[in-house]
């Protein structure tokens, strides 16, 4: 699984021919006293692991000894962008053991060195070439190789269309909404009114700079060590295919919610990550180390991600569909010659991903479905055309109201007149009114809407019984449900108090 796009740190320094054997096992005595795991080693080669800890998830310290030198390298196994100088600190504190070891333990390939003590500590310091990644090598990034295509086609495509976003007036910390459902964010009542398209361009919509650069942050994170690992077609399918999901998985636990980002397709590629790290495609003295890590960092985004305002469902629709896209493709690199059942594993998974989605877009209650809005509605920007239907239903709920209420001034000429107003107007028209409210429930409004309405579907259901006592009072002649109606006006008026 090499990779050149990790941190690294290098030193390289000479030595006599003669004294090769020496340096083998002076760099096995330091390597153990410093507790580091040896996971190969012989004449030429040495290959150990740094230990765990609150400074680092492990290195992989590399060891070659050639005919006239040493080159010791320590490098990242694919759990950080950036070392923040632990590599350097590592071979550093290698060479420094060896330094010691050679004062401490006797041994001498060669009467040169019994002669001169000090040779291995002169040239270790005079002869050293140092080696680490430049500012310009960092960049190496976001520059699309063979085998690193498509993260860094990513990143640049995300920055372009947030740029441009940018320059057509769109607030780069607070974006407008407007200006976000304009260029693609995913909305319930357009997305599954036929704009599907929107569960895709959302992917590369962002909420201001911050999410961007957190976003992508988390996707070189993921991308310098997956892609190369799985290749760069499984990669893209990946993401295209878990971010489609996410999208989906937005759209049907989100009643109103403006949803915009590259996290659910990022957690898809960690989901397929972890798939991979508990099978045998990863060697095992790297797959513990990042295995650790990334279930520690998935675990604390999914925490994060309840939050609100953070689109958990996004996060967890892609990391659950990813999960299972990397067993599937853990099949597919066991048989990696086999280019047909390759490709027919990408189309299959791609497939089930798109069908499975409108398959629940489906099932998601689209009351906008057969209502017909003005012409001059513009139905991309001003959109949000639930509140259209919900300023138009509550205006029938007024109206019904207002009949369901004469009730309590009407003179009828007789008590078989009064029972049919209470039957035939008022409780007709409550019941009309507990239908409204019932649709509403459906809506994709803002969640204070929506509780206001519970509340109004309370003050309903009130009214009904209160229909329903009344009609019984006139019915049987009796003042026995005095005290009900005095305890249902009671309810109806903190009701009313609370929804004010």
């Amino acid at each position: 699984m090499k990779n050149n796009l990790l941190p690294e740190y290098t030193i390289e320094f000479e030595y006599n021919n003669d004294s090769k054997s020496f340096y083998q096992m002076l760099f096995s005595k330091a390597l153990l006293d410093l507790n580091w795991n040896i996971n190969q080693i012989n004449n030429d080669h040495i290959k150990a692991t740094t230990s765990a800890s609150l400074s680092s998830w492990s290195e992989e310290i590399e060891i070659n000894l050639f005919e006239d030198k040493v080159k010791v390298t320590s490098k990242c196994v694919g759990n950080q962008i950036l070392d923040w100088g632990k590599n350097k600190q590592n071979v550093e504190e290698l060479i420094h053991k060896i330094e010691e070891l050679k004062k401490s333990i006797n041994l001498k390939p060669s009467d040169e060195l019994e002669h001169n003590p000090n040779r291995l500590e002169t040239e270790t310091n005079i002869n050293s070439i140092k080696k680490e990644k430049t500012f310009f090598e960092f960049l190496s990034i976001i520059i699309p190789t063979k085998d690193y295509l498509f993260t860094p086609l990513l990143i640049i495509l995300n920055i372009l269309l947030f740029i441009i976003m940018a320059i057509d007036g769109t607030n780069i910390i607070d974006p407008q909404v407007e200006k976000l459902i304009y260029w693609g964010a995913n909305v319930r009542e357009l997305t599954i009114n036929d704009q599907w398209w929107r569960l895709i361009s959302c992917m590369f919509i962002h909420i201001g700079v911050l999410h961007l650069l957190m976003n992508l942050y988390a996707l070189v994170f993921i991308g310098i060590i997956l892609e190369p690992l799985i290749g760069k077609y499984r990669f893209i399918v990946a993401y295209l295919v878990t971010g489609f999901i996410a999208s989906t998985a937005s759209l049907y636990w989100n009643t109103f919610a403006i949803s915009a980002g590259a996290s659910g397709a990022i957690f898809g590629l960690f989901g397929v990550f972890l798939a991979l790290l508990t099978t045998n495609h990863i060697e095992n003295t790297k797959k513990k180390p990042m295995l650790i890590y990334i279930s520690i960092y998935v675990g604390i985004n999914l925490l994060y991600g309840l939050k609100d305002g953070i689109d958990a469902a996004a996060h967890l629709g892609g990391l659950i569909s990813g999960f299972i896209i990397g067993y599937a493709y853990y099949y597919g690199l066991l048989n990696k010659e086999d280019r047909n059942l390759n490709y027919w594993i990408l189309g299959i998974i791609s497939f089930l991903g798109v069908a499975t989605s409108f398959l629940v877009i489906e099932s998601i209650p689209n009351p906008l479905k057969y209502y017909q809005f003005d012409e001059d509605e513009d139905s991309t920007t001003s959109g949000l055309k639930y509140f259209s239907l919900y300023e138009s239903k509550m205006k029938d709920f007024e109206t019904n109201e207002s009949i369901a209420m004469d009730i309590f001034t009407y003179r009828g000429n007789s008590k078989e007149d009064y029972l049919f107003q209470i039957r035939e107007r008022s409780l007709y028209h409550w019941q009309a009114n507990l239908r409204i409210v019932r649709e509403i429930e459906k809506y994709s409004l803002p969640k204070e809407i929506l509780d206001r309405n519970k509340k109004i579907k309370q003050y309903v259901i009130l009214r009904i019984k209160q229909n329903d006592i009344l009609y019984n009072t006139i019915n049987m002649e009796t003042d026995k449900y005095k005290k009900d109606m005095i305890e249902i006006q009671q309810e109806i008026d903190n009701i009313v108090l609370s929804i004010e």
